[in-house]
């Protein structure tokens, strides 16, 4: 499964465009206001809200938001969170090539979403589609339910 994560999106970008589909198939919608009135900000994945006045990244709301790891990594680690059961966050830090408290943040985010989306992750599994494509859902549950 790594193997093809890394063939299936050769570089973070590439994943990132898969994640910009997989949220906003159509439009881009604003997750402050709801607003379907939003720019791209050139050819990064962060966007502008005409109508709150906004800026948000892809990630905004996700478990990855405010990170510097690569969401690559994310899709790797989240699929070794739920086919590892021994998983440790100093295993994993060797795995990602990270250190070992990004590791343990990473997983510490990836259990909260799991304790407080129980019903909404079960809901995303039950449904007939690719592997890559349920954990990706997964990462962009809102974790705004979180608190």
């Amino acid at each position: 499964m790594i193997e093809r994560i890394y063939l299936d999106f050769p570089n973070d970008d590439c994943y990132k465009n898969y994640l910009l589909k997989l949220r906003w198939t159509n439009r881009i919608i604003c997750p402050f206001c709801g607003s379907l009135k939003s720019t791209r900000l050139g050819s990064s994945f962060r966007f502008h809200c005409n109508v709150c006045n906004t800026n948000y990244s892809l990630t905004v709301n996700t478990v990855m938001h405010d990170t510097k790891v690569e969401l690559r990594k994310w899709l790797i680690t989240l699929h070794l969170y739920l086919h590892d059961e021994k998983l440790s966050y100093r295993k994993l830090s060797k795995l990602i090539k990270v250190n070992k408290n990004t590791a343990y943040r990473m997983i510490n985010r990836i259990q909260h979403l799991f304790l407080k989306n129980r019903l909404l992750i079960l809901k995303i599994s039950g449904l007939n589609k690719d592997v890559i494509e349920i954990i990706s859902l997964m990462l962009l549950i809102d974790i705004r339910r979180i608190s």
